[in-house]
């Protein structure tokens, strides 16, 4: 009775096998489904943000012109000022970006002064030396590269570029990628079907040509 029973007990494994690789597509499936409604829910919510962006922007240019207001895409990233360094030295942003120069309780004054930018571009920075916790802020809504440095310290090293380009953002996360959860299932699920295979073919060479005891 013994070839019986061990063709049961791997009958059985089989079953569970091509049970668990035939159920894995429909989990995947619905999870494909899940994800193709997350990315349609993202698109009305930028879809939002952008009436929104509209909107403030508004508002900077009726207080502030250039300086304070913008007509991109509203994001504002910061740049921290300390003593002989921009932290970030080279940052890469979207047209209508707002960047922000930080002083970071610096002990020694220093400057933003802008010493090469696209010809079309009219930025002036921030020529007066500054310390403590000052900070100002700049936005920019024409492509291409700015340099700038701090007048007291830039043979320290003082120095820092800006790379305005559509895309930038995007461009930044792009490399970031993660293996779906219903990929790994379909492949525990394929994996464990072949090995409950692989066992009856076993069992069956084994002990196929034995004959039952009674």
């Amino acid at each position: 009775m013994h070839r019986r029973e061990l063709l049961k007990a791997v009958s059985g494994m089989l079953s569970v096998g091509v049970a668990t690789t035939a159920m894995t597509p429909v989990g995947a499936q619905e999870e494909a489904n899940e994800s193709g409604g997350g990315e349609d829910g993202g698109g009305e919510a930028t879809g939002n943000g952008s009436e929104g962006g509209n909107e403030t922007g508004g508002g900077g240019n009726e207080s502030a012109g250039n300086e304070t207001g913008g007509s991109g895409g509203g994001a504002t990233e910061t740049i921290d000022v300390v003593d002989n360094a921009f932290e970030p030295e080279e940052l890469a942003i979207e047209p209508g970006t707002t960047v922000e120069w930080a002083w970071q309780n610096t002990a020694n004054q220093h400057n933003v002064n802008p010493t090469s930018q696209p010809g079309e571009a009219n930025w002036e920075g921030h020529m007066s030396l500054e310390s403590g916790d000052f900070s100002f802020q700049s936005t920019f809504d024409v492509e291409g590269e700015y340099e700038y440095q701090c007048d007291p310290h830039a043979s320290l090293g003082m120095v820092g570029t800006i790379t305005v380009s559509s895309g930038a953002g995007s461009a930044a996360e792009g490399p970031i990628q993660l293996v779906p959860d219903a990929a790994w299932t379909l492949v525990i699920a394929t994996v464990a079907g072949m090995l409950a295979t692989l066992s009856l073919a076993y069992a069956f060479i084994r002990f196929g040509g034995s004959n039952p005891q009674q």
